[in-house]
Order: C-alpha cells, then structure tokens, then sequence
C-alpha cells in the first residue's frame, strides 16, 4: 500500500511538473506573439544547447523564416525560459537606440564575488552607466594614435613569424592572427611584453583559451536562475585558478608602476589616472564633490583588462582569417587591395595612423567581411521595464531576454543583394547612400555598441596589411569552401583552421 501511494505521489508530482512545463511554454501564445512548437526538455534550442548547431545557423534561420511568413518577431524557448527574436530592421533599430531605456542590459551574469564579470559588458544600470562615461575616453582616436606604435610592433613580430613559416608548407594563419592579438592586448591592456608570436603555449594564451571555451552548464544556469540568486550561493561564471591569475596579474603591474613612478602608453596607465585621479584628459571637468563616483578600484581595473582581452583577442583574430579566406579566393579584389596599400604607404612613407586611414578600400573589405561574417552574430538584450512593440497590442515584459540576429539583418537580400557575394563596393559611398537604411552592426549599436571598435577595427587592419603587403596569399587545397562555422555558443567562428599557401610579393 505505502508503494502504491509513493508511485501515486510520484506519477502526480510528474504530471504537474509536465502540466507546468507545456502550460509555460504557450506563455507567447497567450498574449498574441507568434512561437515554434517547443520541445518539452529542451524548448526550441535543443539543437543549439546539444551542439548540432551553430548560434550562426540557428538565428540566422529563425530570421529568415519568421520574416517569411510576414512576420517581425517569434516568441521561442530555451527549456521554459521565455526570449523573442526580433525579424525586423526597424524595430530592431529602435530597440537598439530611440528605445533603448527600455533595453539597457545585455542580460549577462555578473557578481562582485566573480570580480572578472564586473566588466561593462556585463554590467547595467548606474554601474554601467557610470563605467561607460569613465571608459570612453580611452577610446577616441587620440588614444588609437597613442597605441599605435604597439600594434606596429606586434605586426612586425608577426611578419617575422610567418617568415620563419617559409614558403613551402601551409601556413596556420588563424594562429598566427591569434598570437598577435593576444600580443597586442597584452601590451595595451595588462602593460605585459610576452612573446606569444615566438612562444605559442604561453600561460597567458593558454588561461585566455580556456576562458572562451563553451560551457553548455553555465549558459543554461544563467539563464534559468538570476544573477543575484546565483552570486548568493557562490555561483563562479569564471574559474576560481582564472580570477587569481589575472588578478595577480594587473595588481602586481598597478603595484609596481605605482611605487616606482613609471608610466607607460597603454590602456592600463589610462585605467591608473582613472583610479587616481577620476579623469583621463586634463581638461575633463570632475565634480570634486562626486569625485569617489568616478573613481576606479584596483578590482574594477582587473575586470575591464580582463574583459578587454576577450573581446579583443578572439573577434579580431577571427575577423582577419575570414577576411583573409575572402580574399584568397577573389585574387582581384586581393590585387587590388595590395596596390592600394603599396601607393598609401609610399605616399605617407610609413604605416603610420593616418596612412591605415586613408586606406579606402581596406575599410571597405573589412566592413564587407563583418557584414558577411559578423562575429557576434545575435546582439542579447534583456528589458529592463515594460515594453510595448509599435503598432501592436504585444507588450514584452521586464526581465525578458530579446535577440537581435545581425546575422539575418547582415544576409538579407533586401538591404544586400547576393548577400553570399563578397563585394567591398557594397561600402562605396554611393551604395551606402542607394541603402541608407541598410543595417550593419557587427558591433551592436545605440549606446551600448562596443566600445573597443576602434581599437578591433585597427589591429585588424594592420594585420591584413602584414599579410597582403609581403604576400600573395592562396587557399591550401585541404581548405573547405565555404568555410562551415563552429558549434560554438556566442562567437561565430570557422570549424576549420586557415590554412594558406604564400608567395612573397
């Protein structure tokens, strides 16, 4: 009798939970927004969350089919967690500016007990608002200017490695453009000379990889359970070995710049006026009385480096290996690209600055690669107080994540035709002016764009200038064409290593 009232108990309690479970996931339904047909367990992303998917492929096709069937956005689930994917150029737009009040998270976890994750990426309301006005002044193109010489260094370093590479074996330039950046980020952000390009196994490369990798867990935790709930039980989003590394690094630096009086042109001297002095320019007016509010922590420091290195190291490098894939397979545009860099560099006499921006064309190709290639192919946002979509009755509530796929946007033929033509003129400024509403945010937009842009777009460009300046590239023949992206869950990346034959011009 007790085993038959414990199988009762059991069968009841798994009803209910079953009840529950398909009764939340009409939640989109009831009030009026088009959904999928979700999977009990899983909801609509089972075969995002298993692998079998790409978070490329996976918006990329819920864009194009919720836009074919006329309409502008589609309620989905993951597990019972609600989020709706925008289909729509303008709303999407107005969600990432004129209504951005009301979209002003990225609804990522963060917790002053996981340091790290108290970065500007993650962070909202006042603690984000407050860490933008600091920041952005390290951003202008007064400060790329201070920088360059940096990124000039590293990319001789890095023509130096792709020398040593020779000419007669395929070379791994998705590894080369890795070491290079890390390089760069390196320098700029935690004041550190490593040697990656001459020492690929380098402890800080190796902590940084690992950090990128997926992990399926966290995603799911983290959008089933609140950040402040997961902080309260001691939840680490980033490795406890991970934060004493970087930690230790960017304080032992702070520390000994700090007692020895040295300062240096980087990212992080800019983040030490900050701390001390609550302003980066000399004419930047501080409120002596508000001055504590503009103050940066040894802590808040560590995070914004840390943050720096993954959102610089990974998108840029990725960044080239499509631009470089595109460009061994068009020879003409290759061609075409050399010789302008070849007559700017003799005009200016050397790669400076302003010589890398009066390169037209190169602008024009790595825009063309982050609008076929978008690294960050969907821009998250969370509402952060109740919202009604023009022109209709649906009102999206507090606390739901929203989804903008820049990767549709960026493929949709009626703002690119033949999107899968790589075609620079697209960024001529008589193409832009025919398609002023043709969206292009491989950055995000509105006030939460990235604010290291500037900083991605140069290193980049001076790494496709390494390259296409000394060599005609080619593809290996064990390329694949096209390149299929990497099962991954936030990066659009190539499953396959770029692999190129080169010819020294």
């Amino acid at each position: 009798m007790a085993l038959l009232t414990v199988l009762f108990s059991i069968g009841v309690f798994v009803f209910l939970l079953y009840a529950f479970a398909k009764w939340r996931q009409q939640y989109w339904k009831r009030i009026g927004v088009p959904q999928l047909t979700p999977n009990i367990i899983f909801g609509d992303g089972f075969l995002l969350h298993t692998g079998k998917t790409s978070i490329k492929e996976f918006y990329e096709d819920l864009y194009f089919n919720t836009k074919a069937r006329g309409q502008k956005f589609v309620g989905i689930y993951h597990a019972l967690m609600p989020e709706i994917v925008i289909a729509d150029a303008t709303l999407s737009k107005r969600i990432l500016n004129q209504d951005f009040e009301y979209f002003q998270s990225h609804g990522m976890f963060y917790h002053k007990s996981n340091i790290l994750t108290m970065n500007i990426f993650s962070l909202e309301g006042e603690e984000w608002r407050g860490r933008r006005t600091k920041l952005t002044p390290m951003f202008t193109s007064g400060k790329m200017k201070m920088i360059f010489s940096i990124i000039t260094n590293k990319s001789e370093k890095l023509l130096e490695a792709i020398n040593k590479c020779g000419t007669n074996d395929a070379i791994n330039a998705e590894d080369l453009f890795k070491r290079y950046t890390t390089e760069i980020i390196a320098s700029t952000a935690f004041g550190l000379d490593i040697d990656v390009l001459n020492e690929p196994n380098h402890k800080f490369r190796e902590i940084g990889e690992e950090t990128l990798k997926p992990h399926l867990l966290n995603f799911a935790l983290e959008r089933i359970f609140s950040r402040n709930f997961l902080g309260s039980i001691g939840y680490q989003a980033i490795a406890s070995h991970i934060v004493e590394y970087f930690s230790k690094v960017v304080k032992d630096t702070l520390s000994h710049r700090e007692a020895n009086g040295i300062e240096r042109k980087d990212f992080l001297q800019l983040m030490l006026q900050l701390k001390h002095h609550g302003k980066i320019n000399e004419n930047d007016r501080v409120d002596e009385n508000q001055k504590i509010k503009h103050l940066l922590t040894d802590n808040d420091i560590v995070a914004e480096s840390f943050f720096m290195y993954l959102a610089g190291y990974e998108t840029s490098a990725t960044t080239m290996v499509f631009a470089l894939h595109e460009l061994a397979l068009n020879q003409e545009i290759q061609n075409k690209l050399r010789n302008e860099i070849t007559e700017v560099i003799e005009k200016h006499g050397e790669i400076t600055y302003e010589a890398v921006m009066d390169m037209e064309y190169l602008d024009k190709v790595v825009k063309e690669t982050l609008r076929k290639y978008p690294i960050v192919p969907v821009l998250p946002r969370t509402c952060t107080k109740d919202y009604k979509i023009p022109n209709t009755n649906v009102v999206i509530k507090k606390g739901t994540a929203v989804q903008i796929p820049c990767i549709g946007l960026h493929s949709d033929p009626e703002f690119y035709p033949n999107p899968k033509i790589f075609d620079p003129e697209r960024f001529s400024v008589e193409n832009k002016m025919r398609r002023p509403d043709a969206p292009w945010i491989p950055f995000g937009d509105g006030p939460r764009q990235c604010l290291g842009m500037r900083l991605g777009l140069l290193q980049t460009k001076v790494g496709i200038i390494t390259f296409i300046k000394n060599f005609h590239i080619f593809l290996d023949k064990s390329m694949t064409v096209p390149l299929q992206p990497q099962k991954s869950i936030f990066l659009y990346h190539p499953v396959e290593e770029l692999l190129l034959r080169i010819e020294k011009v």
